[in-house]
């Protein structure tokens, strides 16, 4: 990696503050790492599916 990661607690104050959002300074590091977990997961489902892969079937007990 090279350069500071975008997610950076700074960058997540700058984005607070623009939100109207105050976030204590103490917890920044971990909105920001929390925040980079939020936008990995949103990311799975950015590619379409295959379409040969068909849906599990329905369990019903």
């Amino acid at each position: 990696m090279s350069g500071p990661s975008p997610l950076d607690a700074a960058f997540v104050g700058a984005l607070a503050q623009v939100a109207g959002l105050s976030i204590d300074p103490d917890h920044l590091a971990g909105v920001s790492r929390n925040l980079g977990v939020l936008l990995d997961q949103a990311a799975l489902f950015l590619d379409p599916l295959d379409p040969l892969v068909e849906p599990a079937p329905v369990y019903r007990p």
